[in-house]
């Protein structure tokens, strides 16, 4: 656990000092503004549609324009993050009206709630009718993840009568729980949602982004990057496997909104 957060404090170290250093010299940096370049917009809201490597996200952005190049915004998104090593089994058959899909020898769900400051700086020109400019985003901030228990169908023997069961891991339940034999399928997804635990962490995001109406009314852009989730201990998703507290993706974002 120490270890675990030596590197959860040196990560959340170096991506704070990324955003001061984009900050510092976005404000720096004198470019002269022409007519077609100059700050026209003040602020603009945005949301994000994005899927990653492992899982997806919907955010939802507040910016503030400094300049025709450059703008700060506050972010919060929820997102589901799946572990690499999860592995979907197909039992061919039907309970009730859902196919008996499950995942083997998960033991949580998890769901990330993303909240944070980014910067926004235009590296390219454009003019205002046609190009696209690009663009260089980071953010970083507070991570809450919350687990919610996974979920099995089974059978189990009840006076002499085979009964399906919802169970989830459990030292006394594990063999149960890992046995292919007796597994239906997944339960519900409402199932386990009273039973949410929270593991605090922090994430960082950075990205090349590709923008068609950076100096319009209307945002409508595309980001690849990378991004990081550091929890402060490992967390539980797979019962099977030794668990991360570290998870890195490559994502896409699809981002649209408005500015005024």
């Amino acid at each position: 656990m120490r270890r675990n957060m030596k590197w959860f404090t040196l990560i959340c170290c170096i991506l704070l000092k990324f955003c001061v250093w984009i900050q510092v010299s976005g404000q720096s940096s004198e470019i002269p503004q022409t007519v077609r370049k100059g700050v026209i917009y003040k602020k603009e809201k945005s949301f994000d549609l994005a899927i990653q490597t492992n899982g997806y996200y919907l955010g939802y952005n507040i910016g503030k324009i400094h300049k025709y190049n450059y703008s700060t915004y506050f972010h919060i998104d929820l997102g589901h993050l799946k572990d690499p090593r999860e592995q979907k089994v197909n039992q061919n058959s039907t309970i009730g009206n859902y196919l008996g899909n499950y995942i083997y020898g998960k033991q949580n769900d998890l769901w990330n709630i993303r909240i944070g400051r980014g910067v926004n700086r235009y590296f390219s020109e454009k003019s205002r009718k046609r190009g696209v400019a690009i663009s260089m985003r980071a953010e970083a901030g507070l991570l809450i993840g919350l687990l919610k228990p996974y979920y099995l169908q089974v059978n189990e023997r009840q006076d002499n009568i085979n009964r399906l069961i919802d169970i989830r891991f459990s030292d006394e339940r594990k063999e149960q729980f890992l046995s292919r034999n007796d597994i239906k399928g997944a339960s519900g997804f409402a199932k386990g949602l009273g039973e949410l635990n929270i593991k605090p962490g922090a994430f960082g995001r950075i990205g090349l982004g590709f923008d068609p109406g950076a100096y319009e009314k209307y945002v409508r852009a595309i980001v690849f990057g990378v991004s990081l989730d550091v929890y402060s201990g490992r967390v539980p998703i797979m019962a099977t496997e030794k668990n991360s507290f570290l998870f890195a993706n490559f994502f896409f974002n699809l981002q649209f909104g408005k500015r005024k």
